[in-house]
């Protein structure tokens, strides 16, 4: 019976390994973002800092539209009390269209290493924002409006991060104002 035990373990281990080995196989059918670059060309006048390609899988590109959103709230020490905006839509879904083989592919460029001063009106930054379809003809360029001037962090999402319940994160900005009331903007790729 011992032996049954014993030799039955390194068979479920085998199995184990062999169903890992084809998951990361199909690794590449994820959704999300499947590579990124922080500076990807330095010698430009105004370099971008965050650079993504975003790429959906089969199933997700037919699965709805999507809409790249800027979401900002308050952070005060009462969760209750910092209540979000209304998303800014950043790149409409008219945009973000599958290629030929019916793929949603893009590549995002996003942030000056020195963001522009007073955008919007005095006393708030903003960061440039490009959109770029692959193999759709599709392109679009705006502004991420953070509201204060101090950059306190920025958390851009790394390669492999996946898409999830029809959301993607791209990039977080917390922000102080000139009053000391502190921000967190969140950059995402959502289905609508």
């Amino acid at each position: 019976m011992k032996i049954k035990k014993i030799t039955g373990v390194p068979m479920v281990v085998a199995l184990l390994v062999m169903g890992l080995g084809n998951t990361l196989s199909a690794e590449t059918n994820i959704s999300g973002i499947i590579e990124y670059v922080y500076e990807r060309n330095p010698q430009e006048i105004t370099p971008k800092m965050y650079n993504w390609e975003v790429k959906l899988n089969e199933a997700d590109s037919r699965n709805g539209t999507y809409e790249i959103v800027q979401i900002t709230k308050s952070i005060k020490a009462d969760p209750k009390a910092g209540a979000a905006t209304v998303p800014i839509v950043l790149v409409e879904s008219k945009m973000i269209v599958p290629n030929q083989d019916g793929i949603i592919d893009f590549k995002l460029y996003v942030g000056d290493k020195e963001p522009k001063q007073n955008m919007g009106r005095r006393g708030n930054i903003g960061q440039p924002f490009i959109f770029s379809g692959r193999g759709t003809g599709k392109a679009e360029s705006t502004w991420i409006v953070l509201p204060g001037t101090k950059t306190d962090r920025v958390v851009p999402s790394a390669k492999g991060t996946q898409l999830s319940d029809g959301r993607l994160s791209l990039v977080q900005f917390i922000i102080t104002n000139d009053g000391g009331e502190k921000f967190q903007v969140d950059v995402i790729l959502r289905r609508k």
